[in-house]
């Protein structure tokens, strides 16, 4: 199967014709809400990338060109960030991040890039796969290592031809066109578990819904699901009760009363109705609802 990564933001145009051209899947970098860079993925262009019917996976890369860069310390801060960047964009937990060794690495190497990977794995506290991207040489030390990472992501460059048995994606040509897009060729594997639209692939899952805490709140909660298309509401009455339904959507808006305290929830509350309506007006005007 097919797929590319870039450096460049998707939109619904552009995305839907990397699809027309035949891939499956995109890779994209993390490090928007943190870093600002300007390759990074927004939460825009996930909606994008998945109504195209692509699937996407998560790129960690800030500058890992140049050996003195990898230490246990440097990895267990780029998983802290990633994690941050992934639960900003509500990636699925368990999903896998991949962590770029974007240069020649050679033998010497190889002991500091294996100890930044250990960092890698302490950072991300099980709350993400720890992926590694880089050349042969770097993913076999890797698969060796105490702690070796979860998923592998092989380049053909500084490859000398060989490819790794245990790649779940191959890159295997850099700078083309695709779609007009500057992109690098990806081999996609079964077991690259992409993250994908549940609505999209046929799944049940409402992507959004808004949870609020009592009547009082109905007015700004309804605020908010419009701003969503109408999305589905609930009610908790005053209570800690949820409906189980609710809980099946990748976002959630909690709205007044106490956090739910689940994977992708966007938690708004004041202390009565009124501060809650601040909250979320200051909310909107950041671009959070």
């Amino acid at each position: 199967m097919e797929g590319m990564d870039c450096a460049t933001r998707l939109t619904v145009k552009s995305a839907t014709a990397v699809k027309s051209a035949g891939l499956i899947a995109v890779g994209r970098y993390l490090g928007y809400k943190t870093q600002s860079w300007g390759k990074t993925l927004t939460p825009d262009e996930v909606t994008a990338i998945h109504a195209a019917g692509l699937g996407l996976f998560l790129l960690w890369e800030s500058n890992p060109t140049y050996a003195a860069y990898f230490t246990y310390a440097k990895g267990e801060a780029d998983a802290k960030l990633a994690v941050e960047e992934a639960d900003y964009l509500v990636a699925p937990q368990g999903n896998t991040i991949y962590f770029t060794v974007d240069f020649d690495a050679q033998p010497a190497n190889m002991s500091a890039i294996i100890d930044y990977f250990r960092g890698v794995r302490a950072g991300i506290t099980g709350r993400y796969k720890v992926g590694a991207y880089g050349s042969y040489s770097v993913l076999a030390a890797l698969q060796n290592s105490t702690g070796a990472p979860d998923s592998y992501y092989q380049t053909y460059a500084w490859s000398g031809g060989k490819v790794f048995a245990a790649n779940n994606i191959y890159q295997y040509q850099n700078s083309v066109s695709i779609a007009g897009i500057e992109a690098d060729r990806d081999k996609i594997y079964a077991s690259a578990g992409l993250w994908t639209n549940s609505v999209e692939q046929g799944g049940s899952l409402m992507e959004t819904v808004v949870i609020y805490f009592s009547p009082a709140d109905y007015s700004v909660a309804l605020a908010v699901a419009n701003n969503h298309g109408s999305c589905a509401m609930f009610c908790r009455n005053g209570s800690a009760v949820v409906n189980p339904d609710a809980l099946k959507a990748k976002v959630k808006y909690t709205i007044g009363g106490p956090a739910l305290n689940c994977p992708g929830e966007v938690y708004l509350s004041g202390k009565t109705a009124m501060d809650t309506l601040v909250v979320v007006a200051d909310a909107y005007k950041a671009g959070k609802v």
